[in-house]
């Protein structure tokens, strides 16, 4: 007589048969429909087969979802190993938790705080990650409440934890949620601590996970509950990076229903900033972003600031700031003239980051307080600006990093962070002081609204500083093309078009020549065409291809995104103002500038359909 077991093995095989299931993936959902750690999910693993959802059973187990630029992020899925559900947030935990074990013994005192932004399931995942690291030895501290990401980062080496882990995706669509895993630096792990944990989560991935009754463990004191203490020492924190005393600016702030309140929010109150008015729809948490347009809560993306745009003009205000959902990021908005009931302009993070960092320089300059031993941390794919504006400063520049945050932390670590001034990456995150390793959009706010404040003052604008800027340096722009693969099929045109550029790269970009290709994978530089060898490209090492252009400060960027199915194509190009006179407009030198990214981007496309012809871009 048939069981129910059978049904289901006869299921799967006809899945495979018919083309809808890997045997990949039916080989890991047969495991866990039998093996005794996955008990707990099996019926609603059998819900999934009876409703014959194979593409999505398909996506939920055809791999492992990794740990990339910003720990582990992915889509929820109620089972499955290349998901986020409460199976692969208890390996994730207890991945982490051997592995500090390992390092520093099974006596020692272990502990690790956790907290979590306002998405769907984060509470659960965040209690579920205290009740396995407690099971496991550790002393455990709970934000109960959401909270943002940089206060994460701070509480870790505030309350001196070995580890932390925030709950988040980020700016990810709604579906989405991650499982960030911090070092007790305060930064994202990073090699070779990342790979360690990749491995424990690995080796606990077939076995059952202990964990304790999560009301037990913080009456025995294994979970400790935390919150007001730490949220106080870290908004006194954030405001003692201020650079300027200039209050007098009227904002109008979004935290895109996410937890930037908390953070971004209570830092410009606590600065003095009275003219704060938080946008009403976007203030509530909401993990479905339901009134920010497109449910994207991104504030790199431009018409996600438009309800906040319209707020300003409706009020008079002079500037608009947006935190992405677990507030690490920041973007802002500007009237273009001096009435605020006219046009508005969003900035890129590049320029964001070139104004803030020219900002802090030049008011730390104002102080007596700059000196040479200062230094800016920015990546690889970040505007070039900001090494001409260290440079002119007389200030050493640290630009040489792969993307990702936790890199910038690495590196403030590694060269000191006493010299540490101000970091960046075009990505929209920034940060000033040494209170986090990780980008910080409180502190960036407060900057902002500085600079603001500070420029009013001067009646001047940011657009006429952000020109004065490129009147003495160039004019640099930049552009970003997303390409966006989903599932299994897209992570496979990913690895084409990498390997495609590698192996059958343009020759010419936008009518210039491509005149070397550094990669940062082969850890080699080679000259298109040429007979000689690669020259050898020292650290740092990752998936990244830099592709340099026959035109000054002219190049293009492509990688893997490590915390979504895309492949991102990074756009460089710089035009010479050195030649114009003061009186001069800027218009000929910027219409030059992104003419320039258009020739590129059409001919990155054209290369991207020639390698996958299905491809429309």
């Amino acid at each position: 007589m048939a069981t129910a077991a059978d049904d289901f093995q006869d299921r799967l095989a006809q899945a495979v048969a018919d083309g809808v299931l890997t045997e990949a993936s039916a080989a890991t959902i047969r495991r866990w429909l039998t093996e005794p750690p996955f008990a707990p999910y099996r019926d609603l693993l059998a819900d999934e087969i009876r409703l014959g959802r194979w593409r999505e059973l398909d996506d939920a187990f055809f791999t492992v979802l990794e740990f990339g630029t910003g720990g582990r992020r992915g889509k929820m899925y109620p089972v499955g190993t290349n998901v986020l559900n409460e199976r692969t947030i208890a390996e994730s935990a207890r991945g982490l938790a051997d592995y500090i074990t390992s390092k520093k013994g099974d006596g020692s005192d272990r502990s690790c705080v956790i907290a979590r932004d306002a998405r769907r399931n984060s509470k659960q995942f965040a209690e579920c990650c205290a009740r396995v690291l407690a099971a496991a030895g550790f002393t455990v501290y709970l934000f109960p409440e959401m909270r943002s990401t940089p206060l994460l980062s701070f509480a870790v080496r505030h309350l001196g934890c070995d580890a932390g882990i925030m709950i988040t995706a980020s700016h990810n669509p709604p579906s989405d949620n991650g499982f960030k895993c911090y070092s007790s630096t305060g930064g994202q792990v990073i090699p070779p601590d990342d790979t360690g944990i990749i491995a424990c989560v690995e080796a606990v991935s077939s076995r059952e996970i202990p964990q304790i009754d999560l009301k037990t463990g913080i009456d025995d004191g294994r979970i400790i509950l935390v919150g007001e203490e730490v949220d106080t020492a870290f908004i006194a924190t954030v405001v003692s990076q201020s650079v300027s005393r200039n209050r007098d600016v009227s904002i109008v702030y979004t935290p895109m229903h996410g937890v930037g309140d908390t953070a971004c929010g209570a830092a410009l109150r606590a600065a003095g900033f009275s003219k704060l008015n938080v946008l009403p729809s976007q203030r509530d948490p909401d993990p479905d972003f339901t009134n920010v347009p497109g449910q994207v809560a991104n504030p790199e993306v431009p018409s996600t600031l438009q309800p906040a745009i319209e707020e300003a003009r409706r009020t008079g205000a002079d500037l608009v700031i947006a935190s992405d959902p677990d507030a690490d990021r920041i973007g802002v908005a500007l009237p273009l003239g001096p009435d605020p009931a006219g046009a508005w302009d969003t900035l890129t993070g590049n320029q964001i980051g070139a104004l803030l960092t020219a900002f802090v320089i030049d008011e730390v300059q104002r102080s007596g307080l700059l000196r040479p031993e200062h230094y800016l941390v920015t990546t690889l794919v970040s505007t070039p600006m900001g090494r001409a504006l260290a440079e002119r400063a007389g200030i050493r520049v640290e630009d040489n990093l792969l993307v990702g945050f936790k890199w910038i932390g690495q590196r403030i670590d590694q060269v000191g962070p006493e010299g540490f001034l101000f970091g960046f990456e075009e990505s929209h995150g920034y940060l000033r002081g040494t209170h986090v390793r990780d980008k910080d959009a409180a502190v960036a706010a407060l900057l902002f609204a500085e600079l603001v404040a500070t420029l009013k003052a001067r009646r001047q604008t940011v657009f006429s500083y952000l020109d004065r800027l490129y009147r003495d340096l160039g004019h640099y722009g930049e552009s970003l093309i997303n390409k966006v693969y989903e599932g299994r099929p897209g992570l496979e045109k990913i690895r084409l078009l990498m390997a495609s550029l590698r192996s059958d790269p343009p020759t010419e970009i936008g009518g210039l020549a491509v005149t070397r290709i550094d990669d940062y994978g082969r850890h080699e530089s080679r000259v298109p065409g040429a007979n000689a060898p690669p020259t050898p490209l020292p650290e740092p090492s990752g998936d990244l291809l830099i592709f340099h252009l026959d035109a000054p400060g002219t190049r293009f960027a492509a990688r893997p995104s490590g915390t979504e199915p895309k492949i991102k194509f990074y756009l460089f190009a710089r035009t010479d103002t050195s030649s114009l006179a003061e009186d001069q407009p800027l218009d000929d030198a910027k219409a030059a500038t992104t003419r320039r990214l258009e020739l590129m981007a059409e001919d990155i496309h054209r290369y991207i359909r020639s390698k996958i012809p299905e491809d429309g871009a």
